[in-house]
């Protein structure tokens, strides 16, 4: 890893709803459709976010027909150091589980 892969990747955790993100993929791999009812954002927001943290290699995506999978790139130099810092994080207030009890959850599949 070289300065401007460092800057590019600490600029990508420098924002709120992009650490939300990854802490909800620390546990699960999710589409853009689960994260607009997790934080309550439209769906071209969330696709912004996702392109930066794509650009800085942090996540990877799977296409499943129409639907794609988002997941941390367990592949990226700064992994351990993501997922420590995304441990000292709180647990958001919405979670998966919710959505599932609101009859939110959206299959993906």
């Amino acid at each position: 890893m070289d300065y401007k892969q460092m800057e590019q990747s600490l600029k990508a955790l420098s924002d709120e709803t992009r650490m939300l993100i990854l802490k909800y993929l620390s546990k699960e791999a999710l589409c853009i459709c689960e994260f607009t009812e997790l934080l309550e954002m439209t769906q071209p927001a969330i696709s912004q976010h996702m392109r930066k943290l794509k650009q800085a290699g942090l996540i990877c995506e799977e296409k499943r027909g129409r639907w794609t999978i988002w997941s941390l790139n367990k592949d990226h130099a700064l992994f351990s150091v993501l997922t420590a810092l995304l441990d000292m994080l709180p647990e958001p207030e919405r979670t998966v589980e919710s959505l599932i009890a609101e009859g939110k959850k959206v299959n993906c599949s």
